[in-house]
């Protein structure tokens, strides 16, 4: 999804020859989308900061509350994953929109179940984890020249780890668990914020408002 460093043709002596390092065709087209979107970036980056936060601040009375939170996860995952999806263009944009409809039903399902068990919730995270590290990692490797892509990479990372063991150890505390979304979340946010920040300074590089 990150677009390589970008800038405008430079004239190369009296020749009429000019070099440019910026991309070409799908490329420049994707470039200048996210550098037009890069308020959308810093806002999400500040949600999950804050949720991250909150998560981490909070010591959950009963399971309702824990319920409550995972859901508001998935649901800013969701939106996330739809800021890259309006963003982008080509396979990725797909990939976006996959990644935010299921979001979506996981957090959907979450409300609308009544009483669900701490398992169920452990492997709603667990999976979730583990498919947005995945996606986090493809993005941050699309481009290494992004600022701040190797903390969406870490992020990526992390998350991956954090799914594959939540999986492999589902029975754990409503404590535990919201620990472990609210540094996700943290990091997701100041990997947004950085990578938002970026596109920012795009803009003058590619010439868009």
């Amino acid at each position: 999804m990150m677009p390589a460093e970008a800038g405008g043709p430079q004239a190369n002596g009296g020749s009429g020859m000019a070099t440019s390092t910026s991309p070409a065709g799908v490329d420049r087209e994707v470039a200048e989308a996210l550098a037009r979107s890069w308020l959308l970036f810093v806002v999400t980056g500040v949600f999950w900061l804050v949720l991250g936060f909150l998560v981490l601040s909070f010591r959950p009375a009963s399971i309702s509350i824990a319920v409550v939170f995972m859901a508001i996860v998935f649901a800013m995952g969701a939106l996330s994953a739809f800021a890259v999806a309006w963003a982008t263009v080509g396979p990725m944009r797909w990939v976006a929109l996959i990644v935010g409809v299921l979001a979506t039903l996981a957090a959907i399902g979450l409300i609308v179940w009544s009483h669900p068990t701490l398992l169920v919730i452990s492997i709603y995270v667990a999976w979730y984890l583990l498919i947005r590290g995945i996606f986090d990692v493809v993005i941050a490797l699309r481009d290494t020249s992004v600022r701040g892509w190797w903390f969406t990479l870490l992020a990526g990372i992390i998350s991956i780890g954090l799914g594959a063991w939540a999986i492999g150890n589902p029975d754990r505390s409503e404590l535990l668990l919201l620990t472990i979304i609210g540094l996700y979340a943290v990091l997701h946010g100041l990997a947004d914020l950085l990578v938002g920040l970026h596109y920012h300074g795009m803009r003058d590089e590619l010439g868009v408002g």
